[in-house]
């Protein structure tokens, strides 16, 4: 199995927060500790091309990350996709939450949309 890998790289116009490997539990506990301690002034885009697998965990806290900036009018996309995490967001039905560049930004989150 793969060592996760996790980054933010403040960019001049976005951040991006680069995931590679397998990220799981702990991935996810330090992604929301380094968010926690970020101020969003630009969109944030996802690199996850190198990715081996992406546990729920951190797609609930990168879906939290989402409303947070939605609700600071910042955009939220996936910039690198990989297609393993793509086909796993397309069956559980998660895929329009995490949108590529090219296609239109955040549809609203459902309602109570807490992740």
């Amino acid at each position: 199995m793969a060592q996760s890998g996790l980054s933010l790289i403040d960019k001049e116009d976005c951040l991006v927060v680069k995931i590679e490997g397998s990220s799981r539990v702990e991935a996810a506990v330090l992604l929301k500790e380094k968010l926690a301690k970020t101020k969003f002034a630009h969109e944030v885009v996802i690199d996850w091309g190198e990715a081996e697998h992406v546990d729920a965990s951190v797609l609930q806290v990168l879906l939290a990350l989402r409303q947070t900036l939605a609700e600071q009018g910042l955009s939220f996309l996936v910039d690198i996709d990989n297609s393993k995490v793509r086909q796993y967001l397309n069956l559980s039905g998660l895929s329009e939450y995490f949108p590529l560049r090219s296609q239109p930004p955040n549809p609203p989150m459902p309602e109570g949309g807490h992740a």
